[in-house]
């Protein structure tokens, strides 16, 4: 009878046990995953979202032709491209005088149209740079709330990662963009498009008066280059891709072949 006993009392032992862990691992929580596990599966995820986040950006028509992250004309310069194809000088289209002059300046090419291209190029020219910057700011970035990242939402580590290093990470890859663009094109473009405020059209084709958009439009609407601009919808583009990527590891954490990223991200 007392042996009877005991093995009743064991067997209510084991039972307990065994609730208590399938109510561990109902609840999310993984026994001995550690901080540091965490923190290094979300720098890992970061960098395989990373890099396969370069080589989308990086590869020709990797900003243009995704409308997601394609970078588009600064808002005043758009207004200027608004302007030229509804305002006039005295009756005279602006869009008439426009056309003369894209036909002085760039071969009868619209410059607004260049520009993008020209600035998509070069941000598709700078990826390839942002790699070792980016992945250096992953590397030394402390995350002060490894548990909170890992069980937020479907981006939550890019959107730490992004509030984190921002600004860094812009003051070292602008340089990239401004010589990515120089070779492009783009700055000369888009310094193309002010100068069409200063000129002067000749209505009359005999040389007897000339009227110049500046008497309706000013310069200092505009910003002075494109360098800062480009440089932030790169950095944009960059991370909306690292956190499409996050999405994926998140989904199917043993698609990867990482063992840190399955033991992490299969747990949470």
């Amino acid at each position: 009878m007392k042996r009877l006993r005991q093995f009743s009392l064991a067997a209510s032992l084991l039972t307990t046990v065994a609730f208590t862990s399938c109510e561990l691992f109902e609840d999310g929580s993984t026994p001995g995953l550690t901080e540091s596990e965490i923190i290094q599966g979300l720098k890992e995820a970061l960098s395989i979202g990373l890099n396969s986040s370069v080589v989308t950006a990086s590869t020709a028509d990797g900003y243009l032709k995704n409308e997601i992250i394609k970078i588009i004309l600064p808002e005043e310069v758009s207004a200027l491209q608004n302007s030229i194809q509804t305002d006039d000088i005295a009756g005279i289209p602006l869009s008439l005088i426009y056309t003369a002059y894209i036909n002085v300046e760039n071969d009868g090419n619209d410059l607004f149209d260049d520009l993008v291209t020209a600035m998509n190029r070069g941000a598709e020219n700078a990826a390839d740079e942002a790699l070792p910057i980016f992945g250096n700011a992953i590397t030394n970035m402390t995350i002060s709330d490894a548990r909170g990242i890992l069980d937020g939402d479907e981006t939550a580590a890019t959107d730490f990662f992004f509030q984190e290093t921002n600004q860094e990470l812009f003051t070292a890859f602008n340089p990239d963009v401004k010589s990515a663009l120089d070779a492009t094109g783009a700055n000369q473009i888009y310094t193309s498009v002010v100068g069409f405020i200063n000129f002067q059209y000749d209505p009359t084709g005999l040389g007897l008066t000339t009227i110049s958009p500046s008497e309706i439009l000013n310069t200092g609407n505009l910003p002075a280059s494109i360098d800062e601009y480009a440089t932030t919808k790169a950095i944009d583009g960059l991370f909306y891709l690292v956190g499409e990527e996050e999405k994926k590891i998140r989904l199917d954490p043993f698609a990867w072949g990482s063992s840190i990223i399955e033991r992490v991200f299969g747990s949470s």
